[in-house]
């Protein structure tokens, strides 16, 4: 954050339960952080900022209402989407996929020389919005950046 120190994701670990999850949460919050939505915005950043705990966040109302609601514009969306939609959709979700497991050998190898690297850009997909929290499935049967496709696979807060 501009204006002082963002968490790191040891301090996200109480919530997410796992170094990959953590990572994927840090992700998600920098990424709601810049979103359109005012009310995650300010959700985001005051985890990141450290003024509230993801676990305060998470069952704020206000917040949770925020977050469900995009969940539903996302899921309507893809239930709106014609099959060639939905399976361009997929491949770019694929290749969105391959980058973000890139992004993450590249932070593990920096992170064991003792140095953070990070790359915005890979945040999210080629061509998209952000998608959000919404990264992998789980979250209220959401896919990835597209939204519902075909394929939707589990991650870090989805089953597996």
């Amino acid at each position: 954050m501009p204006d002082g120190r963002e968490v790191d994701q040891a301090e996200l670990l109480d919530v997410a339960k796992d170094e990959d999850r953590a990572r994927s949460l840090l992700r998600a919050l920098r990424t709601l952080s810049t979103g359109p939505d005012p009310k995650l915005r300010e959700m985001a950043r005051g985890v990141l900022r450290g003024d509230l705990t993801a676990q305060q966040a998470f069952t704020d109302p206000e917040y949770t209402a925020a977050l469900f609601s995009g969940a539903a514009k996302v899921r309507r969306a893809g239930e709106q989407r014609s099959d060639a939609e939905a399976r361009e959709a997929g491949e770019r979700f694929g290749e969105w996929q391959q980058a973000r497991r890139t992004e993450d050998a590249r932070e593990e190898q920096g992170e064991d020389q003792g140095t953070s690297q990070s790359d915005t850009a890979s945040r999210t997909a080629p061509g998209q919005q952000s998608a959000g929290p919404w990264r992998h499935s789980g979250a209220g049967g959401v896919g990835g950046p597209g939204g519902l496709g075909g394929s939707r696979p589990a991650g870090p807060f989805g089953p597996r």
